[in-house]
């Protein structure tokens, strides 16, 4: 699948291969990345939306967020200007993000998903209202809307335990069109942002 074409942003003139893919690709017939790997769901849907280098893009910033152009370049067989082009097309588009993020688990720190169920009745407006609120929250980690039983996915944290139930308390007992929120405390997490952070032993 080429990452070439109006649906990346960038022209074929940004796929500057470099002479070493070009010898390869015409010698074996195929891709040889793709070829040595075992299939991968996530790399077939990926690739039909991204086109194969910006999947590769983001499979390396998602191992290595500090990697450097040069070396991302020379990985995936593109200029590093292509590579530079590619990288910030895909950051302008929303379509990644790199940034820091905490591994809770790692802090010691207790964590818990708050499955928030709405009023039925309640407008549009305070639906809006109540979710700007919570994500100006520094202590919700992710925050989700929902389809089914629930309308709110709150994963948020805090010390302890004890401090995670008073924190969601404090954020959703004073709230009139939240008709009812279920807390379910966290253990372990195993797999994150697309990357394993543990594997059972």
């Amino acid at each position: 699948m080429s990452g070439t074409g109006d649906d990346t942003g960038v022209t074929d003139d940004d796929n500057e291969e470099t002479g070493a893919e070009t010898e390869t690709t015409a010698t074996s017939g195929g891709d040889p990345d793709t070829d040595a790997k075992p299939h991968s769901i996530q790399r077939e849907i990926l690739e039909q939306a991204l086109g194969e280098y910006d999947f590769q893009i983001f499979k390396a910033l998602n191992e290595d967020g500090r990697v450097s152009d040069t070396e991302l370049a020379e990985r995936i067989d593109l200029s590093r200007s292509a590579l530079r082009r590619r990288r910030e097309n895909l950051l302008e588009r929303d379509i990644i993000d790199v940034h820091a993020v905490l591994v809770l688990q790692e802090l010691d720190m207790a964590y818990a998903d708050a499955l928030v169920t709405l009023d039925s009745s309640a407008s549009s407006d305070e639906r809006a209202n109540l979710i700007s609120k919570l994500i100006d929250e520094e202590l919700i980690y992710s925050l989700d809307s929902c389809l089914g039983e629930y309308d709110l996915y709150v994963r948020l944290w805090h010390r302890s335990l004890g401090d995670v139930k008073s924190y969601t308390w404090e954020l959703f007992e004073g709230e009139e069109i939240v008709d009812s929120y279920q807390i379910v405390p966290m253990v372990h997490t195993w797999k994150a942002w697309d990357k394993e952070l543990d594997r059972p032993e």
